[in-house]
């Protein structure tokens, strides 16, 4: 018997008051209207900061939020696993720095921002049954393009070792930071250990600045592997305005995939 999951790259935008009318605490009865409207089972947050964390947490009753911050001390900026607990089972779950030393934490690559980067792998099962899945949520250097590539590499190579070891169906997703021609997404695109298949080919704008964007700019996927790609039922943002206040700087892109 098949089963229904919806899974989401969010990038969440760090609170940052500068941002006026939409910075975080006047997006964030948004965000709980969606998420509570659209009931994702798993929401793939990018740069989450404590103070999402909390709020999320407090206000998220039906899910889990599971952080890890990219700094020396676990904290800071991150990534957040978002997960509905009456549906969704976490059955084991990792992360790393993407870096030559990937368990140093915050090391970077030596031509990289100042910002370390992180990504967080889990295996997931649907609950009650035998529906199994990988879930590897990103967010790649927002300035070079040597880390980034070195990153993804990274992250596919760890892809390629999970497959071998136990071939469930993936997704790969988050922020890449990178445009569908550059070297980064051809990477993703012409990786052979595992052929994965890119499901945001006809979304021409993620990243739009709060509206202010005067040009298309997509910059957040969802990837599966080629098997799993038949099964997507459904791809597109939650592009939402409401008075002016969007969710966030970055359309989230939403994923139905049936699962048998």
């Amino acid at each position: 018997m098949s089963e229904t999951v919806k899974i989401v790259s969010f990038n969440l935008r760090c609170a940052y008051s500068a941002d006026g009318v939409n910075s975080f605490i006047h997006r964030a009865g948004n965000i709980l209207d969606t998420i509570n409207r659209e009931k994702p089972d798993i929401i793939c947050a990018q740069e989450a900061v404590p103070e999402h964390v909390a709020f999320l947490r407090k206000n998220l009753s039906d899910y889990i939020t599971v952080y890890n911050g990219r700094k020396a001390d676990f904290g800071g900026e991150g990534l957040a696993l978002i997960i509905r607990k009456d549906r969704i089972n976490l059955i084991g779950l990792d992360f790393f720095w993407l870096s030559e030393t990937p368990y140093v934490p915050a090391s970077r690559y030596p031509e990289q921002s100042s910002c370390p980067r992180i990504c967080q792998t889990a295996l997931f099962q649907i609950d009650g049954t035998d529906k199994i899945f990988y879930v590897y949520n990103n967010h790649l250097d927002h300035v070079g393009d040597y880390a980034r590539i070195r990153g993804i590499e990274q992250v596919l190579e760890r892809v390629k070792q999970d497959n071998e070891r136990m071939p469930f169906p993936l997704f790969i997703l988050g922020d890449f930071n990178a445009t569908p021609d550059s070297e980064t997404l051809q990477y993703c695109y012409n990786y052979e250990p595992v052929e994965l298949v890119d499901h945001t080919t006809h979304i021409p704008t993620t990243f739009h600045r709060f509206g202010t964007l005067g040009r298309d700019s997509k910059i957040d996927y969802i990837f599966t592997d080629k098997a799993t790609a038949p099964k997507v039922k459904s791809v597109e943002v939650w592009d939402q305005v409401i008075n002016g206040i969007y969710l966030s700087d970055h359309y989230p892109v939403a994923m139905t995939v049936e699962l048998d």
